[in-house]
This record gives C-alpha cells, sequence and structure tokens, in this order.
C-alpha cells in the first residue's frame, strides 16, 4: 500500500510547529521569541560598547561620565545575558517534551492506521524513519528548527543591521562578504542533499543492526546460539551491518569536510581584505577610532552572522527533511473504529456469518490471496478451517475480524454488512486466540484482563484461569495477580511453559466474553498431544459461541461441526469429518498422514499405562 511522500517546505513545516506547540505548550513560543531578541540585542551592544569606550577617551570625558554610559551599558548587557541564559535553559526542556509529544503521537498513528498499513513493509520503514527523526536529540528534526529558526531570525536581523553599518564604510564590502557567503551556501547545498540521499539506506542498515543486536540480547535465542555455534556468523553480521552505516557516515563526513575546507579558505581571503581596507581608510584619517572599532566589531560580527545563517539553513533544511518524513508518517490516515452507517444487529440468541463471493489481494500483489469465497456460519456452529500453508487461512480470519477490506464481495454478521457497522462493534464480536503469543511485561491480572488495574474484575479473572485450567498450576508456584510477567523487566518475573501460554491466552480470550471465538493456529508450537488436550478444552468452553478453528494440523477437525478445506484461497472441501473421510480428497489424505502421529501419542501413553 503506497504511503504519499510529503514535502513541505520550511516555511510549511514553520507554520506546522508552530501550531502544534499551541497545542501543546504556547510557553515555548513565547520563550523562542525571547531567544530572537536577546539574539539581536547583546551583539548590537557588543559592538557599540568598545566604539563608546574609545569615543568618550578621545573626546576627554569625565570619569562619572564614563561610568555612567559604560556602567549602563554594560549592566544592560549582562541583565539581558542573565535573561536570555534563563529562558534559554527552560526552552531546552520544553523542546526534549516536543520530542516526546511527537513519539506519542508517531506511537498512537501507528495504532489508529488502518491495519492493512501497518502490515506493509513500507508503513513499517516509514514509522522506523519516522521515529529516527524525532529520537536524534538535539538533532532532531523538531528540535532543530525549535533551535535553529530563532537563531537564523537573529542571525539575519543582525546581519542587516551590520550590513547596515558596513554600507556607510563602502558597499563593495558588503558586497565582497555576501559574494564569499553565497559560495559557502552553495557547498551547504550539497552537503544537505548527500544526508538526504543517505536517510533510507542509513535508516535501513540501523534497523537491521538493531534486529540482530536484539537477537542477540534474547535469552531465548541463547540455546541455538550456541548449539549452531552462531556466534561467529551473527558477530560478522553485525559488522558488516556497522559497515554499511560507517559508509554512509564516511559519505556525510567527506561532504563536510569540503564545505568546511571551503569555509576555512573563504573566510581568510574575505576577512583578510575587509581588514585591510580598514586599516588604510583609518591610517588615511577618513574614519576615527571610534569608528575604526565599530567597523572592525562589524566585519567580525558580519562574518560570523554569514556564517551562522548558512549554517542554520543548512541544519533546518536537514530538520526540514525530518519533520518531512515525520508528517509523512502522522498523515497516514487514521481509522476512524466508530464510524458506522448502522448498528450492530442483535446478536443476543448468537452470530452467524455470512461471506458472500469474497475475493482479497495484497497491495501491489496481482494474486488473489482470497478467491470467490462464500459461506455461511449458523450461530453456535464451531468450524474448522484447514489447509496448508499459505491456502489463506490467517487473510481469512483479518477478513472476518474486519482487519482487512474485502477487494471485492460482502461479509455480514446476522445479515447486516461489517463494513456499515463501526469497526468497534466489529472487533467487540471476536474473542481470539493467535499463534503469536503477546504476554506483556505487566502484572497477571492486567494481562489478562487488558484493562487498568481500576476497571478489572478480580473475580473474573479468578473465575477464567479456572476454566481455562491454569489457576491451581498458578497457585501451587505461587503466584497471584499482583505476579509480573516475563522476566523482561522483572528478574522475579513470571515464565510459562508452552502449554501454559496456551492456557493463559484462553483466559484472556474467555475474559472478553464475546460471542465468537476464533483460534488461529494456536496449538502450532505444542506437541500433538498436548494440542489434542488444549482442543479438548477449547470445545468444552466454546458451548454457545460461534468457534472458528484455524489451523494447518487437524487436531481441531474432529470437534467440529463443519471443516472447510482450503486450497489456493479456496474452500476446495466442505463437511463434517466423517463426510470428508469417505469423500476421499485431499482433507483425507491430509489426516491419514497427520493421524499417525496422533496414533502413536496414544500407543505411547498406553504403552506407558500397561508399565505402570
Amino acid at each position: 500500500m503506497e504511503i504519499e511522500e510529503k514535502k513541505y517546505s520550511v516555511f510549511q513545516n514553520i507554520i506546522y510547529l508552530i501550531k502544534e506547540s499551541l497545542k501543546y505548550d504556547r510557553r515555548i513560543l513565547i520563550y523562542s521569541i525571547i531567544a530572537i531578541i536577546t539574539g539581536v540585542v547583546i551583539p548590537v551592544f557588543g559592538i557599540y560598547l568598545p566604539k563608546a569606550a574609545v569615543d568618550l577617551l578621545t573626546e576627554h570625558a569625565d570619569i562619572q561620565r564614563i561610568a555612567i554610559v559604560l556602567g549602563g551599558i554594560v549592566t544592560a548587557m549582562l541583565v539581558i545575558r542573565g535573561v536570555g541564559a534563563y529562558f534559554g535553559s527552560s526552552r531546552y526542556y520544553f523542546y526534549n517534551s516536543m520530542r516526546k509529544y511527537f513519539m506519542r503521537k508517531l506511537f498512537f498513528r501507528s495504532l489508529d492506521s488502518p491495519y492493512a498499513y501497518n502490515e506493509s513493509g513500507e508503513c513499517r520503514q516509514k514509522y522506523e524513519r519516522a521515529f529516527e527523526a524525532v529520537a536524534w536529540g538535539d538533532n532532531s528534526g523538531p528540535t532543530v528548527f525549535y533551535n535553529k529558526v530563532p537563531e537564523c531570525i537573529s542571525s539575519i536581523i543582525c546581519f542587516l543591521l551590520y550590513s547596515s553599518i558596513l554600507s556607510t564604510l563602502h558597499i563593495a564590502v558588503v558586497i565582497l562578504l555576501l559574494v564569499s557567503a553565497l559560495i559557502i551556501y552553495f557547498f551547504e547545498r550539497r552537503e544537505a542533499a548527500c544526508y538526504e540521499r543517505t536517510m533510507d539506506e542509513y535508516a535501513k542498515a540501523g534497523r537491521r543492526l538493531r534486529y540482530t543486536r536484539d537477537v542477540c540480547d534474547d535469552v531465548k535465542m541463547g540455546k541455538d546460539i550456541r548449539v549452531y555455534d552462531m556466534g561467529n556468523w551473527l558477530t560478522g553480521l553485525m559488522r558488516l551491518l556497522q559497515g554499511r552505516r560507517e559508509k554512509v557516515l564516511k559519505k556525510r563526513l567527506n561532504q563536510e569536510y569540503v564545505t568546511q575546507i571551503v569555509g576555512c579558505v573563504l573566510n581568510f581571503l574575505r576577512d583578510g581584505i575587509a581588514y585591510a581596507y580598514l586599516i588604510y581608510m583609518t591610517l588615511k584619517g577618513h574614519i576615527g577610532m571610534g569608528d575604526f572599532m565599530l567597523y572592525f566589531g562589524a566585519i567580525t560580527g558580519f562574518s560570523d552572522w554569514v556564517i551562522q545563517i548558512i549554517w542554520n539553513i543548512g541544519s533546518i533544511k536537514t530538520g526540514n527533511i525530518q519533520v518531512n518524513y515525520i508528517r509523512t508518517f502522522l498523515e497516514i490516515p487514521a481509522e476512524d473504529i466508530e464510524k458506522a452507517e448502522c448498528r450492530l444487529p442483535n446478536i443476543s440468541d448468537g452470530v452467524e456469518i455470512e461471506f458472500s463471493h469474497v475475493s482479497f489481494s495484497y497491495p501491489d500483489s496481482d494474486k488473489e490471496t482470497i478467491r470467490d469465497l462464500s459461506f455461511h456460519i449458523k450461530k453456535g456452529e464451531r468450524v474448522a478451517v484447514v489447509g496448508t500453508n499459505g491456502a489463506g487461512k490467517t487473510t481469512l480470519v483479518k477478513l472476518m475480524t474486519g482487519l482487512y477490506k474485502p477487494t471485492e464481495g460482502v461479509i455480514r454478521i446476522n445479515g447486516t454488512d461489517i463494513s456499515k457497522i463501526s469497526k468497534k462493534d466489529v472487533y467487540s464480536l471476536y474473542s481470539a486466540v493467535f499463534q503469536d503469543i503477546m504476554i506483556l511485561p505487566f502484572r497477571l491480572d492486567e494481562n489478562i484482563a487488558l484493562k487498568v488495574r481500576e476497571e478489572i474484575d478480580e473475580e473474573r479473572v479468578e473465575e477464567v484461569l479456572k476454566l481455562a485450567g491454569l489457576y491451581e498450576e498458578l497457585v501451587d508456584r505461587k503466584i497471584s495477580q499482583d505476579s509480573y510477567m516475563t522476566q523482561m523487566l522483572s528478574k522475579d518475573g513470571v515464565t510459562l511453559s508452552g502449554g501454559q501460554q496456551q492456557k493463559f491466552l484462553l483466559a484472556r480470550a474467555l475474559y472478553k466474553e464475546a460471542p465468537i471465538l476464533v483460534l488461529d493456529e494456536p496449538t502450532a508450537a505444542l506437541d500433538p498431544l498436548a494440542e489434542k488436550e488444549m482442543y479438548e478444552k477449547y470445545e468444552k468452553l466454546c458451548v454457545g459461541k460461534t468457534a472458528l478453528f484455524i489451523s494447518h494440523r487437524l487436531a481441531s477437525t474432529q470437534f467440529s461441526d463443519r471443516i472447510f478445506f482450503m486450497k489456493d484461497g479456496c474452500i476446495a472441501e466442505c463437511g463434517s469429518h466423517e463426510q470428508l473421510l469417505d469423500n476421499g480428497g485431499e482433507y483425507a489424505h491430509m489426516f491419514e498422514v497427520q493421524s499417525y502421529y496422533y496414533n502413536a501419542d496414544n500407543e505411547v501413553r498406553e504403552e506407558a499405562a500397561a508399565w505402570k
């Protein structure tokens, strides 16, 4: 799914950040205005102070007048510097707060954008790029704008003031300084263009490097790393990825060095010529010593302002690229899960699901994953959807639960098109146990209820743990609802075996009390015997619910009312377990192959019982 790349101008992004600041904390703008004022007043006082001192001395002013004039200027400068320093330190705090504000916005947009966007590799890449554009501390896009734009405005004002002063000396001096500035600006543009060209390459290498590092840090991977002697391979891979990042950084640094060398040479020539002319004018008596000090300070300051303007413009352009990355992701359309054309139909006596000529293909794919699929699941019916990997089973679940929209056809809940019902209502119909284990490093009761603690029904948590067959095991291990899960944040965190994890997820699904239970290959990591026992438990607990069992193994089929055997995105066979066996088709062949393992387990169990 293609995501439009945003190309906003610097001015447009300044307006955008001002609006965001007004939403978050308008003090950021007040502090920025103070920074502009102090950034202009202090250097202007600075170049006039030596002139005032020299003029007073050449005029043979009395001590009292010298003390009043110079003391007043110095006192004003100190006060303004103090104000600038105080608000500058406070401003830094707000800049960091704004970075966290944008991090939250990016995170929540990743949650409320359509699920199809989130699954695409392009979306994940753009999220990574946008997050890096915020996470780089003082070099992050928003912080660069909040820092450099006020500095740039101050520099431009000072540049204009100093230009007006120097033009009274000779306009050629101003032209000389401007020409050198334009040459440096040209090299700054090349440096910014190099940064933009390498941004995606740098982010891609960084993402792979972090993933490899996470694999190395994951305790669960330790067995594989040791047994397969993966240490040297992973170390080499990390070196390779670090090398790619360093190669990108080298490109950027080379361009930066060229810019710095050109700048140093031009600064030397520019200032040398200007100072020589100033000395000549003084020796000829065209300007006095006070004016000499003023022009000398203005030339020095002018060079600094030109350099600062150029550097600030370069930083702002780089920051503009990053802000565009942020806005590209933030402007992915949010999904309004409460938008609806009609209300949820009455489900008090159960839920039935109908697919009518439904087809679906993934973005940028010519192949249909689901092809002209039609079926009807009755209220309270238990249906097993089986087939080989890639048959479209998981895609079917995502369509049914409203995560995907059909390319063609209609999906109905109790006769109502789900595209006309709010996503929130559609999601409320389903409790699901997926093959991917999601246990968060929070308290046990929070993991079951997936709510803040004040909203958790503790009695209900205990009840569903008992129903799932996990309560006694937790009690034996002295694990309470206050216990923290996983050892990610707590060294005493609870870890569960594969079978216990499935019971835990089943308890979570039961807590929700939704009318439809979806089990998407939840037992894929279990052995056949444990899988069979788990499905026996599912069978007892889904009484009265419409249930869908998704699997490429056939342990679930004997507990189901009906079986859909999927192949190439279609239902190739449909019927009860006995009917499909009698038909002697692909389902019967698959069952015959897999039943060997279940029979073997039963024989082992019988032999073990006989030995006892």
